[in-house]
């Protein structure tokens, strides 16, 4: 094998595969990308074993062929290469990299022993406006724990419903959901996929021209494709939470308040709030927010701008997954809307009805 490809664009490439390849591997050809030429493109592949991802780009191939890299050596060596032509070239007996002046010769692993990808069938493609993807994926995705003891709730729940896909993620403090229109595909489905592999497919929602994603769900698998990347993921099996049931229906109490002022007001109070304390919210004529840490300091601060309707009444929440919250809120103000101090509290914006987060308040002490 031998390519002569840019630099920038490779090393772009190797960036993609390096980001699913995992740091920590038994199997040292994990730790490897899996360079193929032929034509006049390039596929770049790597694997966790939970997930398999392809990337295409186009090069000049002088002789096609297939190698596998160690990942991590081969991306530290491109970022160290001057900018301009790098050739490529070798099988499984070594690879050469030129750049420059500089050429370096690295070992490479079999091909026949890189992972394969999963494979299984898999239903309808399923397409729906890659942008509102990345959004939704987004606004939940902070939500998923990452307790790999709990496996079904480091999973995002994928619902598709006659023309409208919603997309579900909890850690059991808090839950996320986000729903957006189907273009194309079936009106029914559902799946548990790993919120990590989602994660690293919204980063390519956005950075290409393709207006469309594209995800197929097998009985143990989902084939996520867009533009160039081809991602292939196994699916979490289990139940997922009833998460119908935990949306409070009747919310007495609403609390309207200029978004990006309440985010910088809960993040200043929340400065001086350690690990388990929270910050409390004094809802009333003025709402007041506070905390308090032993042997640290306190805080207060007034929000400005705000508006509450309701009982008065003194709640508190973890700073952190209110801020959560508050970022995947679109529009210029927040909504939030209780039933009582110790009843679970939903947030959401004043012209997005797709989006709903809800957080557990933190019990204070009587």
């Amino acid at each position: 094998m031998r390519i002569e490809c840019d630099k920038e664009a490779l090393l772009e490439l190797s960036q993609a595969a390096l980001r699913v390849v995992s740091p920590r591997t038994n199997s040292p050809v994990l730790g490897g990308i899996k360079i193929t030429a032929s034509g006049e493109a390039i596929e770049l592949a790597a694997s966790d074993l939970e997930t398999f991802i392809t990337i295409t780009g186009t090069c000049s191939v002088v002789e096609e062929g297939a190698t596998v890299v160690p990942g991590k050596l081969f991306g530290e060596i491109l970022r160290a290469l001057p900018s301009g032509k790098v050739i490529l070239s070798g099988g499984e007996g070594g690879a050469r990299i030129e750049g420059g002046r500089a050429e370096f010769t690295v070992s490479t692993f079999p091909v026949e022993d890189f992972a394969r990808p999963p494979s299984g069938e898999v239903g309808d493609a399923c397409l729906v406006d890659s942008v509102e993807l990345a959004r939704a994926l987004k606004q939940v995705g902070r939500a998923a724990s990452t307790d790999e003891g709990r496996p079904v709730l480091t999973g995002v729940l994928w619902v598709v419903d006659g023309e409208t896909l919603r997309v579900v993620a909890t850690d059991s403090y808090r839950l996320a959901v986000s729903e957006i229109g189907i273009k194309q595909g079936p009106s029914e489905g559902q799946a548990i996929i790993p919120a990590r592999a989602l994660a690293e497919f919204s980063r390519h929602l956005t950075t290409g021209d393709e207006e469309l994603a594209q995800i197929k769900l097998g009985s143990a698998q989902a084939v996520l494709s867009v533009g160039k990347i081809h991602l292939i993921t196994r699916l979490i099996e289990g139940e997922f939470p009833n998460w119908r049931r935990l949306l409070p229906e009747d919310q007495n109490n609403r609390l309207e308040v200029p978004k990006s002022e309440f985010e910088a007001a809960v993040a200043r109070v929340g400065l001086v709030a350690q690990v388990n304390t929270p910050v409390k919210f004094h809802l009333g004529p003025e709402v007041q927010l506070t905390a308090t840490e032993s042997g640290i300091g306190d805080a207060t601060e007034f929000v400005e701008g705000a508006t509450y309707t309701g009982q008065e009444m003194v709640t508190a929440f973890n700073p952190k997954f209110f801020i959560d919250g508050l970022e995947g809120v679109e529009g210029d103000t927040a909504v939030l809307e209780l039933t009582e101090p110790t009843k679970p509290a939903t947030l959401g914006g004043d012209r997005q009805a797709g989006y709903t987060y809800l957080v557990m308040p933190v019990r204070l002490p009587n």
